[in-house]
């Protein structure tokens, strides 16, 4: 890709796409800058209509900051870390080979997703400081316009089984490509626009993989079991057993394709 570059300033360094960032300066990465920005142009807003001042929820898992970028909408995330080992590392990893980072192969992954038509967020720029045996990473993506989670929806209403359909096919498309999203789940799958587009999105640790219809099977499971789990944790969300027959029609018709 003739726009991927990658820079280095002291102990940090960004690949990015200069099609869309040209010139991506750390400031873009630190989440204390754009919150407190975004603090400043909200006080300014408020002052001149406060009628029309209104605050942002993050889209999916990840704790994610939305900005703006020569009026252009991205998204910035930083990786961190889960389970047990959270509580003493919180968001460092070890290791420092820079290809294989979580922001480097996410953004990698990305741009060859997006250049085979899938349904993904576009990949700006990723960020990678190395400390004296670990490293913190960010991402910074083309933010998918005026879209919600599956959870988010599922929570307030039912959807159509032509939705569901949609869902499955989209899983699908990754399938045929053999790319194994390793958190699918109800919060990483978003509805965009008036046609109801669906996307995917964070595919930290997500991979091509050998064809195989084990970890194919095993990725759906992994949905279900985050939606009957949302119906566990959430009174009246949205999901019966007939949604996921309606979901796997269309995922079986999308791998015929």
């Amino acid at each position: 890709m003739k726009t991927a570059t990658i820079s280095k300033t002291g102990d940090s360094y960004v690949l990015y796409d200069s099609d869309i960032i040209a010139e991506p300066g750390l400031q873009l990465f630190d989440s204390d800058y754009h919150t407190n920005m975004q603090s400043r142009q909200n006080n300014l807003a408020a002052a001149a209509a406060p009628e029309t001042t209104s605050a942002k929820s993050g889209i999916g898992r990840a704790r994610v900051i939305y900005f703006s970028y020569d009026d252009r909408p991205l998204v910035l995330k930083h990786y961190y870390r889960g389970g047990l080992v959270a509580s003493f590392l919180k968001d460092r990893y070890l290791g420092f080979n820079i290809e294989k980072t979580r922001a480097f192969k996410e953004w990698r992954l990305l741009k060859e997703m997006y250049a085979l038509g899938l349904p993904v967020p576009q990949a700006a720029a990723a960020h990678v400081k190395k400390g004296l045996l670990t490293y913190t990473a960010d991402l910074i993506t083309v933010e998918i316009s005026d879209a919600e989670t599956l959870a988010d929806i599922l929570a307030e209403s039912s959807i159509a089984a032509g939705q569901w359909k949609k869902i499955g096919e989209c899983i699908a498309s990754f399938h045929r490509h053999y790319i194994y999203h390793a958190d699918m789940n109800a919060r990483n799958i978003l509805f965009s626009g008036e046609t109801a587009d669906v996307f995917l999105i964070d595919f930290d640790n997500s991979r091509f993989r050998p064809n195989s219809n084990d970890w194919k099977m095993a990725n759906l499971a992994r949905l279900k079991r985050s939606l009957l789990k949302f119906k566990r944790n959430s009174a009246g969300f949205n999901f019966e057993e007939a949604d996921w027959s309606a979901l796997l029609a269309g995922y079986k018709e999308g791998v015929a394709e």
